[in-house]
């Protein structure tokens, strides 16, 4: 059963040959049963491609020839959701046009902050459809029409197709038969690179066999590759199974492992999904008394989860204003130069999320046109299990005038010596500079009321020109950086203790001209 970009009709043929024992199925020990999802999501019809959300609290999944499809009975299959409420699944509902028409519609993959969904098929205005992929955004209100995915050198000698997109957005998984495959559909891994997807490669003899290996999953990890396979040693027809990638050519693969008989069945099972808590799995299986498919899940005992990732999450915000806004949210290791992943967030909520694997530190900032945007950085280097980190990100408006406070500035005591954590915080304003290259701006120091007058003054005077030495050293023309020295004139907080006379002891930073 693979998903077929015309037909998308996901038959269980006969088995006409035997591939043995499941060997290594045995070491697998789940602790619970899997679970049917009942009436909510499952009917007398065919459930298939079920994709859980980064947050466990929707499930996408597609109905075959269901009479609430967009053409009914005749309508091959159509995408469904539901939404996790309370402890039990809400009634699904046909997610609509324009991700549903007339022909097979299906997702593939959902990024971890649901704002975006990867589609089988070409989307044609009038009706027309295409072999290949698609995206689609949420624009606060709706799914916009997908947009085709351009990938060089697509093509697909199969009638069937399956994707996959990383948590990261930047690596691409595709189930299709090519002439340098083992025979039926092979899974291949593609790059994103200036919005084009690059070649197909093949992951290789570990992974690939000359029947069908499709139904790619990739957990948030970034490691941990899930699939369903008719041509590895399985219990039926299709088994699904797990390996994990051990370096960074994509070809190198762990030996595949069998997800055992609380997961496969003898006949047909297939389309694996993880959330990233990674406390659940999300399939399809096939009843063996009736021979009807539904969608299934299973509780994984710790041993069997992938690696642990933390999810932040919260509002991309106007700092003026708290309005929400629509950004893309960057993250990358803070000891690699590119940019690792992408996210978006929901303009009408500002909502945003992010998955980052343990075993870095990282860089995540907000950006929109228009905006400034200050770095934020978290260590997951100790990290031992699934987190969840709330934290709002605030953009300034780019207005002539506009005062941005520098939070992390930090000097030796009553000198102006730069200490080493300041380093950050001025990387960041050192990175905005350079985004803006025609931005002023002026540079205030300001201290608490202790001391004489006269001294305070000197020294946020001497403070800022360290700072703007650090800045210049850095590559920032002299002639952009104008500085001034406040002493204690303008406190933002009472200096009665130590705790209020700290935020008084500060760097801004004034935007003069853009």
């Amino acid at each position: 059963m693979k998903t077929n970009w015309l037909s998308c009709l996901l038959t269980c043929f006969p088995i006409l040959y035997c591939f043995g024992q499941a060997t290594p199925g045995s070491t697998l020990h789940f602790q619970s049963q899997k679970e049917n999802l009942g009436t909510a999501i499952n009917s007398n019809y065919t459930e298939t491609k079920p994709v859980i959300s980064g947050d466990g609290q929707t499930l996408y999944f597609c109905r075959q020839d269901h009479p609430d499809n967009i053409r009914g009975k005749q309508d091959p299959q159509d995408i469904y959701f539901s939404r996790l409420v309370q402890g039990k699944w809400s009634t699904a509902q046909n997610i609509g046009w324009p991700l549903n028409d007339q022909h097979p519609n299906g997702i593939s993959s959902v990024s971890p902050d649901g704002n975006s969904l990867l589609l089988i098929n070409e989307y044609i205005s009038g009706g027309y459809v295409k072999p290949g992929a698609s995206v689609s955004h949420f624009d606060g209100k709706n799914w916009t029409f997908p947009k085709k995915l351009e990938i060089e050198n697509f093509y697909n000698f199969s009638p069937y197709v399956d994707y996959f997109m990383s948590s990261d957005n930047k690596v691409l998984f595709l189930s299709v038969q090519r002439r340098e495959g083992s025979g039926d559909q092979d899974l291949y891994v593609s790059f994103i690179k200036d919005n084009l997807w690059s070649e197909p490669v093949n992951l290789g003899p570990v992974i690939n066999t000359p029947g069908a290996d499709f139904a790619p999953f990739l957990a948030a990890d970034g490691k941990t590759l899930y699939f369903a396979s008719d041509g590895h040693n399985g219990l039926g027809g299709s088994d699904i199974f797990y390996s994990r990638r051990l370096d960074d050519s994509w070809k190198n693969w762990s030996t595949p492992v069998n997800l055992g008989d609380k997961v496969n069945t003898k006949t047909w099972d297939a389309y694996y999904s993880i959330s990233a808590k990674g406390d659940y799995a999300y399939f399809v299986s096939t009843n063996e008394s009736d021979h009807s498919k539904d969608i299934y899940r299973i509780r994984l005992p710790e041993q069997l989860r992938p690696d642990p990732v933390v999810m932040i999450k919260g509002k991309v915000l106007n700092a003026n204003t708290n309005e929400p806004l629509s950004a893309s949210v960057i993250f990358k290791p803070q000891q690699t130069p590119a940019e690792q992943g992408l996210a978006r967030s929901d303009p009408g909520s500002g909502n945003y999320k992010i998955v980052l694997p343990r075993g870095d530190a990282y860089y995540y900032q907000a950006k929109v046109d228009g905006y400034l945007s200050l770095v934020k950085s978290i260590d997951l280097t100790k990290a031992t299990k699934y987190g969840e980190v709330e934290e709002d990100l605030y953009l300034v408006p780019l207005a002539k005038g506009q005062k941005i406070p520098l939070n992390n500035i930090f000097f030796v005591r009553s000198q102006a010596e730069l200490q080493s954590q300041s380093y950050q915080e001025l990387n960041q304003l050192v990175a905005i500079l350079k985004e803006n290259s025609t931005l002023e701006i002026e540079l205030g120091g300001h201290t608490d009321n202790l001391g004489q007058s006269s001294l305070n003054f000197d020294l946020s005077l001497r403070r800022v020109a360290e700072v703007k030495r650090y800045l210049v050293n850095q590559g920032i023309p002299e002639h952009r950086l104008h500085t001034k020295g406040y002493g204690d004139t303008q406190p933002i907080a009472s200096n009665d203790r130590e705790l209020h006379r700290r935020l008084n002891r500060r760097v801004e930073f004034t935007i003069l001209n853009l």
